[in-house]
C-alpha cells in the first residue's frame, strides 16, 4: 500500500469550503487511474487545517498517475486559497508494518 498526504492551510472559512469543494474533483481525476483506492480527509477542527491523503496500491500506480494528478493541481487556485505552501509526504506501507512514519515538508508551488 502507498500513502500520497498533503497538508493544508486555508485562508479562511470561505477557503477551506472551497477546498472541501474541490476534494470531490481531485478525488474523480485519481480514481481514473489504477491502483487508486480512496481519498481520505482529515480536518484538524477549529485549526484551519486540511490534510487530505491519498491511498494507492503500489508507489508505482501513484507513479503512472502523477502526471494527471500535477494537471490537475495546476488548475487549482492555491494562492487565493491558501495560507503559505502545501507541506506533502508519501511513504510505501509494508504489509507486516504496525506502523509507518511519513515525513512532511514544504511543496512551493511554481509562480502562474
Amino acid at each position: 500500500m502507498y500513502i500520497s498526504l498533503a497538508v493544508r492551510f486555508p485562508k479562511g472559512i470561505k477557503e477551506e469550503a472551497v477546498m472541501m469543494k474541490e476534494m470531490v474533483r481531485f478525488a474523480e481525476v485519481q480514481s481514473k487511474h489504477k491502483g487508486f483506492k480512496q481519498l481520505v480527509v482529515a480536518e484538524v477542527e477549529d485549526k484551519g487545517i486540511i490534510k487530505p491523503f491519498t491511498i494507492w496500491g503500489t508507489e508505482e500506480d501513484f507513479a503512472a498517475a502523477w502526471i494527471d494528478i500535477a494537471k490537475y493541481l495546476a488548475t487549482f487556485d492555491f494562492k487565493s486559497n491558501q495560507e503559505g505552501p502545501t507541506r506533502a509526504g508519501r511513504v510505501t506501507i509494508p504489509p507486516s508494518s504496525i506502523i509507518s512514519t511519513l515525513k512532511v515538508t514544504p511543496v512551493v508551488l511554481p509562480p502562474r
